[in-house]
């Protein structure tokens, strides 16, 4: 490929107004004036490689670095490199996506956000082949800036998430050739403490599954808080997955909601697909839930479907045999399973909520409906955002219009009591239905079981990710190892204490 190369200038005639270019009489005057640029003809063979008969670069001081760029460009399409030339950030972002055929829906829509939102308002015009990791740098800054003014404010970890999404891109950019190198890796983020996971405790789960006992769905939530299972891979088990002789239960796709649209995909990671062993207890919840649905099915008879929803490209799936399903036997909504967990965390241990504010001194609440199954004679605690303030004793109750009642007092209240405040024992603080899942990952730690084991029951993708997501809840077992490693080791001074530390 032979190069070609001039030099031109934006002067521009008096009288005309054209540009010079080429022919402006300063450019060979002493003084530096004018920009070099370089040209070349892609060789044919080559054209379906590069995408374009012609290579182009201009704004070089001197005609030696016009010729070192072009020689450049020349190795790199040799090497395979595609010539981007003026292919933006913005564009090459928006094709990458178009690109991804493999994203699920709602990963799809996180990369969409990330990009229209923060990536091509501060980096959209800059040519992909010039970006650097300064300019990535000063667009994180600007995020930071402009999110700190937005009513919620966009945080560290949405800023890091921005930052994988635009890394992942240009990852891709480097093995497609498009770039030689990936600049986001020498761009830093701020420090920030991730928050831990802090599920319910063992008893607390108890709680929970003891309030959901009478629950339609009891043994849904028993598989997901004893045994880990997601929000989807629930919606989508299926009564062919259960070998109720080995008591195992194999997990092949999940149920998923994006939007107001459903899909039928594989689980979340190759590992999601996964045999899960059940105590006896959820087995027979299991047994009991079929046997249920089985009523359900047959008093329905013929327009008894699971529905007809798309898969991960798009072709309809009609669904059969799943486990857990609404009376009409359609498939769950997700969104419904985790407000029905909502509902139901909330109930545990309520007897009823505070509908008019009592002041301090006062000797009766009133409250709304009574929980049916709860004597609301007794000692009981208050409850503000679900955060105990106060405990009182109930000697009678007078019901009012409404459905509201009046709970007369032992004694008077020591604080005021608003509109809201919850009347029970033992309430449970607010948790995501995820954070069933933590619960039961936490206790599977706490009691021992074997890092890697837990890591294949909740089917991640490996134990690494296991251990990062609860490292916390392996302090526990950190301090096991420790004693037992130090009580291997035999020492003439052991059991000796020392009385000082040395200087």
């Amino acid at each position: 490929m032979e190069i070609q190369t001039e030099k031109r200038c934006g002067c521009r005639d008096p009288e005309t107004k054209k540009q010079l270019g080429k022919q402006c009489p300063r450019l060979k005057g002493k003084k530096p004036h004018g920009k070099w640029s370089w040209r070349l003809q892609v060789p044919e063979e080559l054209v379906p490689l590069v995408g374009r008969t012609q290579l182009r670069g201009s704004g070089f001081a001197t005609k030696d670095a016009a010729e070192k760029d072009a020689e450049d460009q020349i190795a790199r399409v040799r090497a395979g490199q595609q010539h981007v030339g003026t292919l933006t950030v913005g564009e090459y972002l928006d094709q990458w996506l178009e690109s991804k055929r493999r994203l699920r829906p709602t990963v799809r829509r996180g990369y969409q956000t990330h990009i229209e939102v923060h990536l091509k308002p501060w980096l959209g015009k800059v040519p992909l082949s010039g970006l650097r990791a300064d300019h990535i740098d000063k667009a994180f800054r600007q995020i930071e800036a402009a999110g700190s003014r937005k009513p919620r404010p966009t945080g560290p970890a949405t800023i890091e998430r921005v930052r994988d999404t635009l890394r992942n891109a240009l990852n891709d950019a480097v093995d497609r050739r498009l770039i030689p190198f990936n600049p986001v890796k020498g761009v830093e983020l701020p420090e920030y403490s991730r928050a831990e996971v802090e599920p319910w405790e063992a008893h607390e789960v108890g709680v929970f599954l003891d309030e959901a006992s009478t629950d339609r769905l009891a043994a849904m939530w028993e598989l997901i808080g004893l045994h880990g299972v997601r929000r989807g891979e629930a919606c989508g088990s299926t009564w062919p997955g259960l070998d109720a002789e080995m008591s195992v239960l194999t997990i092949t796709q999940q149920i998923t909601e994006f939007g107001n649209q459903y899909g039928v995909w594989p689980p979340k990671t190759r590992s999601g697909k996964r045999k899960i062993d059940l105590d006896p207890m959820t087995l027979g919840s299991l047994l009991a839930h079929q046997l249920n649905q089985e009523a359900e099915r047959q008093k329905l008879g013929e327009s008894w479907d699971n529905g007809t929803i798309p898969d991960q490209h798009g072709m309809p799936v009609k669904l059969s045999g799943l486990m857990f399903t609404r009376p009409d036997g359609r498939h769950l909504a997700p969104r419904y399973v985790s407000q029905r967990m909502q509902a139901i965390a909330r109930r545990a241990g309520l007897l009823a909520t505070v509908r008019l504010t009592s002041p301090a001194k006062a000797d009766h609440v009133v409250v709304g409906a009574l929980q049916r199954d709860r004597d609301p004679i007794g000692d009981w605690t208050l409850y503000v955002d679900r955060e105990p303030a106060v405990t009182v004793t109930v000697t009678a109750v007078t019901r009012l219009r409404g459905n509201r009642s009046r709970l007369e007092l032992a004694n008077p209240l020591t604080v005021e009591v608003p509109v809201g405040a919850e009347l029970g024992r033992g309430l449970l603080s607010r948790r995501r239905l995820h954070d069933l899942r933590h619960a039961s990952a936490s206790i599977q730690l706490q009691e021992g079981i074997d890092l890697a084991l837990v890591s294949k029951r909740l089917g991640h993708s490996s134990p690494a990710i296991t251990g990062a997501l609860y490292a916390h809840l392996l302090r526990p077992a950190g301090r096991r190892a420790a004693l037992a490693v130090a009580n291997a080791v035999p020492r003439s001074t052991r059991g000796a204490t020392p009385t000082s530390r040395p200087q």
